[in-house]
């Protein structure tokens, strides 16, 4: 009997013991004793820095493009990127409505803001003051984005709201605003000074922006623009032709990935100690997060950083065809449960597999400016051509493989397939470069 019990008693405990040997070993390499010591960052990963003075930085003008009447924009946008104005009140009411909105890569622009004139020429006149702060803006000389910077936090508070990010909308209003006011004008000589306004905009924000955020409204904006160019420009008289300096090659930092990368890196390093506690934790969660178990912060950063340089390196200099075949080249990821799961930094690794640099689609969307920037370029020499001898002037050209795979001549139009078409259905259709009627 006795013999009996202790058999019964190891089947009981030798588990239970086994269990409690096995979570005291787990708890020996999880906790913050067991993290690694901190590393310098890549330089290949940091930011780049902001050189200029905040008066002379157009970054803060764009900031504050709506500060309520009677304050300067620049020093309004100074207040708000350090938190210290907050709310809608005062601000300045932008245009807005379906007509405003109107998307070039859906439909002609330029006929429905002619056809809705008199609302558009409304809606600006009530917002003038905007219009005037547009145009200094695309005046200045210097714009740098800073990298997303913390500030203190609330208690309980996301550490999301912590960082200060940026705003661009006023920029896109103005984009627009300088577009419908050229398209509105009644010749061309006289839309000239809008388009030249619209095109410094354009390459001063494509100069200095770094963040994804910044980076993907550049991408945005620059397809629509030219869009918008090829529309309009199919609407002027034989012979006409965009001026060059319109059609210049865009800066290689909007080409290339490598600045949103170092920038989107930066901001996981800024957030990753909050991910798992950050929303107004229990006593469960603000102990763990004391004592880091299950997630240690340097080990996190350093196999985050490690999937980033990897990336960085592979393609972050690349621009165009040759940025899209590397990227369409990746292998995907392994599928399986089984990668998620590591015996030292539990959670930190399942934190590292969820935000590892999955966006290949962002850089697809970037190569894609490669496309536009030639459509457009031909579009133009097209339009000077007689409609007949189009075709066979067309088959001559010498094109990048890459790009000439995706760039075909139909009948009234330049079509371009994008690479960002492939992966989202919602962009698949072709963009249309509209030509001059033959």
């Amino acid at each position: 009997m006795r013999r009996g019990f202790k058999v019964l008693l190891w089947i009981v405990l030798g588990p239970m013991a086994l269990l409690l040997l096995l979570g005291l070993a787990w708890l020996a390499c999880n906790g913050r004793w067991a993290d690694a010591d901190p590393q310098p960052v890549p330089p290949e990963l940091l930011p780049q820095a902001v050189t200029l003075a905040p008066q002379d930085n157009a970054f803060f003008d764009a900031q504050g493009l709506r500060a309520p009447q009677g304050e300067a924009p620049n020093a309004w946008g100074q207040r708000s990127w350090r938190g210290e104005v907050s709310g809608e009140a005062g601000l300045l009411a932008l245009p807005s409505g379906e007509d405003w909105n109107c998307n070039a890569a859906k439909e002609d622009c330029v006929a429905r803001w002619r056809t809705a004139a008199a609302g558009l020429k409304a809606q600006m006149a009530n917002a003038s003051l905007f219009g005037e702060r547009c145009k200094a803006l695309a005046a200045r000389p210097s714009f740098q984005e800073p990298a997303p910077v913390r500030r203190p936090r609330p208690p309980g508070s996301s550490s999301f709201e912590a960082l200060a990010l940026p705003q661009f909308g006023g920029v896109t209003h103005c984009m627009r605003w300088l577009q419908i006011e050229a398209v509105l004008a009644p010749d061309a000589q006289r839309a000239e000074p809008s388009w030249t306004r619209a095109d410094a905009l354009l390459r001063l924000f494509a100069s200095g922006s770094q963040t994804l955020l910044g980076q993907a409204v550049g991408w945005a904006t620059v397809m629509r623009h030219q869009q918008l160019l090829a529309q309009w420009a199919a609407r002027q008289p034989g012979g006409a032709a965009l001026p060059a300096a319109w059609r210049a090659p865009l800066p290689a930092r909007l080409l290339q990935p490598r600045l949103w990368m170092a920038a989107e890196s930066h901001f996981q390093r800024e957030t990753d100690g909050d991910q798992m506690f950050d929303m107004e934790p229990n006593p469960l969660h603000a102990w763990a997060s004391r004592h880091s178990l299950g997630h240690l912060p340097q080990l996190t950063i350093q196999a985050m950083s490690a999937y980033w340089l990897a990336d960085m390196r592979s393609f972050g200099h690349l621009q165009g065809p040759a940025l899209a075949r590397q990227v369409r080249g990746k292998p995907d990821p392994e599928v399986s449960w089984w990668r998620f799961l590591r015996w030292r930094n539990t959670v930190g690794h399942v934190l590292v597999e969820v935000a590892r640099p999955a966006f290949e689609g962002y850089a697809l969307r970037q190569a894609d400016l490669v496309l536009s920037q030639a459509a457009l370029d031909l579009s133009q020499q097209l339009n000077v051509l007689p409609a007949a001898e189009r075709a066979d002037w067309w088959q001559r050209q010498m094109l990048d493989a890459g790009i000439r795979e995706r760039l075909n001549l139909e009948g009234d139009a330049l079509t371009v397939r994008t690479w960002r078409g492939e992966v989202e259905a919602a962009h698949a259709a072709p963009l249309r470069f509209p030509l001059r009627p033959g």
